[in-house]
């Protein structure tokens, strides 16, 4: 068996249907070379009963597994540990994948000798329009091979390959058995934690360019706030750290103080979505990042690095660098204010 898709499946019964339909429309012809994999993580809804439906009606592709909640990393987890195909294609259960999608990644593994990781676009969907999010990422051609370093270093530096549905991963590049425990929970950065397996463990890379997935807006930090947001991405980046001496990239500190700022100054911007009690409130969950080690290390490149960064983040991190709390404070007032005027 050549591809299987792994589902995580938790309280997505309005959503459930359209990502199945995208999928089962295109694996007639991949019976023999592709299975479906529904986790279902627990669902209170009829997500279970939907995958139970499913089953009943293609036997001969699907498989459900029904599990207690453990949350996303667990369940995707789980999920790598059942599957039988050569390729692990993911795809959350509000997303879908686009028309042909299974045939160009058929193609494309055979053109290129089976690599172990396929990298693709995608859109971004608002269950009517798609948009795409990213394209010609290592080239404007259809498609190409790409070094491991090049891979490393657009991940570091840029958002366009951190999901882990937009690309496909060789099952021998995935340690089923890896101890992810000390991670619990985690949903925050679970694509950013992951992809360091698969980066670390891939040799061969193809790019193809062309949109593969759909990813469903509207469930991301858009309008939200995680408070703990810079820090469980620590947690993260210190497990790439680890990899600097295996990875050989020259500029790694560089890039690494970009993956580390984009978040900064995101968890900067992102507290405004917060009803703080006081403006005290605020700057003490400002201090806690500026007076963090990793954060500290990490500005000190600042200048050398702003160019890769967000311009509104550059300048509230200079002023955190600098101390200036409450000129942040205000200025996120003020662009709230403003935002809620436009409406």
């Amino acid at each position: 068996m050549l591809f299987s898709i792994v589902i995580p499946v938790y309280n997505v019964e309005a959503y459930l249907d359209e990502c199945l339909h995208s999928i089962l429309s295109q694996t007639k012809q991949f019976k023999e070379d592709c299975e479906v994999l529904l986790i279902d993580d627990g669902s209170t809804d009829k997500s279970g009963e939907i995958c139970d439906e499913y089953l009943k009606k293609y036997p001969e592709t699907i498989r459900v597994f029904h599990n207690t909640n453990h949350g996303l990393l667990w369940t995707r987890r789980f999920g790598f540990k059942q599957v039988q195909g050569d390729y692990v294609i993911n795809c959350d259960s509000d997303d879908l994948l686009e028309e042909e999608a299974i045939k160009k990644l058929n193609n494309i593994v055979k053109k290129y000798n089976y690599p172990d990781v396929v990298i693709y676009n995608h859109n971004s969907y608002d269950g009517k329009n798609k948009t795409i999010a990213f394209k010609d990422i290592f080239t404007t051609a259809q498609d190409c091979s790409v070094e491991k370093k090049e891979v490393l270093k657009e991940y570091l530096s840029r958002h366009s390959i951190v999901s882990v549905c937009g690309k496909m991963i060789k099952r021998t590049c995935i340690d089923v058995d890896k101890d992810y425990e000390k991670f619990g929970r985690i949903s925050t950065g679970e694509d950013t934690l992951q992809s360091i397996e698969f980066f670390s463990n891939a040799k061969t890379f193809v790019y193809l360019n062309h949109v593969i997935y759909d990813y469903r807006c509207g469930s991301g930090m858009t309008g939200k706030f995680d408070e703990n947001y810079y820090f469980t991405f620590k947690r993260i980046f210190e497990e790439i750290e680890k990899k600097k001496n295996n990875w050989e990239l020259a500029d790694f500190d560089k890039l690494f103080a970009v993956k580390v700022l984009q978040t900064a100054g995101r968890a900067i911007t992102q507290s405004r979505y917060k009803k703080w009690e006081s403006m005290w409130a605020q700057t003490r969950y400002l201090i806690q990042i500026r007076e963090d080690k990793m954060f500290q290390k990490n500005i000190l490149y600042l200048v050398t690095i702003k160019g890769k960064l967000q311009k509104d983040h550059v300048m509230l991190l200079k002023l955190l660098q600098n101390r200036m709390y409450i000129l942040i404070c205000l200025m996120l007032s003020v662009k709230n204010y403003l935002a809620g005027n436009k409406g």
